[in-house]
């Protein structure tokens, strides 16, 4: 399996500059998180045709991707056109559906604006959008043709999501690099160094060209996002990816430590980092354990009423077990 092309950028304007040569005369479409465009009006300047939208978690749905096909059609977009994406993860899912569906799929071009973006969502060819049933219940395999990525946009994001970021930027070290883990515990929210974006992407794209359609170990890329989903679906998305992300590890991590021997101080060490990070490192549900088990039923990683469960056995060592729903509930609500 060959990946998308990734490609970093120092500017924004470097970034401009490299898009509109690439396209040229070509036929084309700009999907701009709308927020993006305000913080960087340049942006809607450029000589590429520019739609902003507003696209929240909540509303990543058939509606919104509807939308966006209708603009395709109405601008008469074929198979052979490019279509850019400039958002967040709501964003990049939502128009990576569209753009994945649009006449059987047309070629997609990738620029994430938020640091959780950078290092996980827009990469992949994973395309998710949400119903009533769960996140990311529908969806699509399509590799963007090239991921293009400018850290300049970080400027502009509030601190809270650079902070949540930081959760999928862990995530990959715990996956693949001990190293990376430590890098992270002590970088500079302030100052987040590209080479620590790169490294994220290279352990996700590397898991993701030996298993592009995650039959098996894709599924390590999910650590920490079972329970995470669960929290978000329970919170009505009020907790964020990052912060529910956060929790899913925390618990994944003390689960473990009973059944994989994972070190204690390895959890203690990721707990002591959530505290100064500020984000929360528990969660108490709302919704009683029937729907919590409705909910996890719906998990795609689910067979026979076992979901796919990513643990630990240490740093860089992942492993799969066949974890009985009951049993998670149980350990999450009351272990």
């Amino acid at each position: 399996m060959i990946g998308s092309k990734v490609a970093y950028f120092k500017s924004i304007n470097e970034l401009e500059a490299y898009c509109e040569q690439k396209i040229k005369d070509e036929s084309h479409l700009v999907f701009i998180d709308n927020n993006v465009l305000c913080k960087f009006p340049t942006l809607g300047n450029s000589s590429m045709e520019t739609i902003a939208i507003k696209v929240r978690e909540e509303e990543k749905n058939i509606d919104t991707v509807s939308e966006i096909w209708k603009i395709m059609f109405e601008k008469s977009l074929e198979r052979s056109s490019t279509i850019f994406s400039i958002g967040g993860g709501v964003v990049s899912d939502s128009v990576g559906f569209a753009a994945s569906t649009y006449k059987r799929g047309t070629k997609l071009i990738t620029i994430p604006t938020t640091l959780l973006s950078m290092v996980d969502a827009a990469h992949g060819g994973k395309n998710g959008i949400n119903n009533e049933f769960g996140k990311n219940q529908i969806g699509t395999f399509m590799m963007p043709q090239e991921v293009l990525i400018c850290p300049e946009f970080l400027s502009q994001l509030p601190e809270k999501e650079i902070k949540t970021g930081l959760i999928e930027l862990i995530k990959a070290g715990f996956l693949g690099s001990p190293e990376l883990v430590e890098k992270v515990y002590e970088v500079d929210v302030n100052n987040i160094d590209v080479s620590l974006i790169s490294e994220a992407v290279d352990i996700k794209n590397n898991i993701v060209n030996n298993d592009f359609k995650e039959s098996s170990e894709r599924m390590f890329l999910n650590f920490g996002h079972t329970i995470g989903h669960l929290i978000e679906a329970d919170s009505h998305h009020q907790i964020s990816h990052g912060e529910a992300v956060a929790v899913g590890i925390l618990k994944a991590m003390q689960i473990s430590e009973k059944l994989c021997g994972l070190a204690p101080n390895v959890s203690a060490k990721f707990e002591q980092f959530l505290d100064n990070l500020q984000i929360s490192t528990i969660y108490e549900f709302k919704k009683n354990s029937a729907h919590l088990k409705e909910l996890l039923l719906n998990d795609k990683k689910v067979e026979n009423s076992k979901v796919k469960y990513v643990l630990l056995k240490n740093i860089g060592e992942p492993v799969l077990i066949d974890y009985d729903i009951r049993d998670l509930l149980d350990e999450v609500i009351n272990g």
